[in-house]
């Protein structure tokens, strides 16, 4: 086991944004494990996300801080970064003069995890948001990221169309953004290959099947269905200053569920639309005679799928550009841990840094966790890029394992030397959708197609965590007693 600094624990509090620090030896002698109280005042989003996690609200949701910037919750690892990169950093709903007023009233159709709620809470201060999910998991995403950053958001865990009902509803976990109403496994998957193989060379075909396939197996639910006028009727929105549809080839149904009382009354419309049978055409044709200006474009990495941005404005409503501030949250699980590391590093220079590290609400819990992690090795924890692992038993010892050994010349090979570390994290190194079919690819052709399951580096993507995986599946099966 590893000997841990005593004096360590008093460093990682003399952070301003750790109230408590305490650090115990992993059981399996991998490192130190580092559990810390987030201060209330300079680290409110942390402190308030433990609260949260503390209080069951998480469940199969993990903590995910993509670009490093923003702590939400999510799905899986890989969707939270496209919708922030599409959302914050491209800025794909406010062109072309979408903009928002102070104290905007939106609602969000298709919210997903509520990343475009988000957004449009921190460019109009004030603004009171619908947001419309009929998925459970993700709806109690929207509702966890509104209360974390105070949003005035309300989840609707309904579909939308034409008429009050029912509908069957297709979901993929492993691709929450493409669930809908008509989805269709076929279709889908070709758009899925579109998009990942736009500007890059074909990798190998078997890989990437595998891949896609894994992330696309889709479960069938029951969802109500409702309009967007009852909806207005119910919650008295006497304006909409902006109405936002991306529902996966829906979204006519969506727009049938306005009738001509609504319509005056929203000033500006934003949805993706699936150019599927001349649709694009006949939204255009739809929005004009409704009397909006519109304006279409569609994102470069998406000029192999039929899937278009339409913006459209009343002629009396001023253009605009989005500006958004983040807000003063204070520090990412990810750019904290990186301050302790090198706070750590000048004050005790001859002591390790942890490897890992926990958010816990209360020095009690800290100690409770340190108990049950002695005596059964499980504890619940929070990786470097501050996404949630549940509760699992302690990680066996394969750093001298071959089979990792082959995991750790791919990676190398693919990220360099310096990134064979068990906190190194996939996606952080650069790391997307093709890569993980090299990755894959090549892992396969070393120890068989059963080496790593394509999920799972989506899902926990340290190399630490594909380490246990790999050398896991190489266990023989265990034999039945008589």
């Amino acid at each position: 086991m590893t000997d841990i600094d005593p004096h360590l624990a008093d460093v990682l509090t003399a952070h301003p944004s750790v109230a408590a620090a305490q650090v115990t030896a992993d059981p399996d002698g991998t490192g130190g494990h580092a559990l810390l109280v987030a201060d209330p005042r300079t680290a409110p989003a942390l402190h308030r996300s433990a609260e949260l996690e503390a209080a069951g609200r998480l469940g199969t949701l993990g903590w995910h801080e993509p670009a490093g910037v923003l702590r939400v919750a999510g799905l899986n690892r890989s969707e939270t970064e496209f919708l922030h990169r599409e959302i914050f950093t491209d800025n794909a709903y406010f062109r072309h003069g979408i903009a928002l007023p102070p104290a905007a009233v939106v609602v969000d159709v298709g919210a997903n995890i509520g990343m475009f709620t988000l957004r449009c809470a921190l460019h109009s201060p004030g603004a009171r948001i619908i947001a419309v999910e009929p998925v459970t998991e993700l709806a109690d995403a929207v509702a966890l990221n509104a209360e974390l950053y105070d949003v005035d958001a309300t989840v609707l865990r309904t579909a939308l169309g034409r008429a009050d009902g029912e509908t069957d509803f297709t979901f993929y976990p492993g691709n929450s953004v493409m669930s809908g109403r008509f989805a269709d496994p076929r279709e889908d998957l070709d758009v899925l290959r579109g998009y990942l193989l736009t500007g890059q060379e074909t990798p190998d075909e078997g890989g990437l099947d595998r891949l896609m396939t894994d992330r696309m197996t889709a479960r069938t639910r029951r969802v109500p269905v409702t309009t967007l006028t009852s909806v207005a009727h119910t919650h008295r929105l006497d304006r909409v200053d902006l109405l936002k549809i991306d529902v996966e080839k829906a979204e006519a149904d969506v727009l049938d569920g306005i009738d001509d009382t609504l319509w005056p009354r929203i000033d500006r419309v934003v949805l993706e639309v699936h150019d599927l049978d001349g649709r694009l055409a006949a939204v255009l044709g739809l929005l004009r005679s409704r009397g909006y200006l519109t304006t279409t474009d569609q994102d470069p990495r998406l000029t192999r799928t039929p899937c278009h941005n339409v913006y459209a404005r009343r002629p009396g409503v001023p253009a605009g550009t989005a500006s958004v501030t983040l807000p003063d949250r204070g520090p990412t699980l990810r750019s904290l841990t990186g301050e302790l590391r090198e706070l750590a590093a000048a004050r005790l220079p001859s002591a390790p840094p942890p490897d890992r590290w926990t958010l816990v609400t209360e020095l009690t819990e800290l100690t409770e966790l340190t108990e049950l992690t002695e005596l059964t090795g499980r504890t619940e924890s929070t990786d470097l890029t501050g996404g949630h692992r549940a509760s699992s038993g302690a990680r066996p010892d394969t750093a001298g394992s071959p089979r990792v050994a082959v995991l750790a010349a791919i990676w190398a090979d693919i990220f360099g030397p310096d990134a064979v570390r068990p906190d190194a994290d996939f996606f952080d190194l650069g790391g997307d959708s093709l890569t993980a079919v090299r990755l894959m690819t090549r892992l396969e052709d070393a120890l068989g197609e059963d080496a790593l399951t394509p999920d799972l580096i989506f899902t926990d993507s340290t190399f630490g965590a594909l380490a246990d995986a790999v050398e896991a599946s190489g266990a023989p099966e265990p034999t039945a007693l008589p």
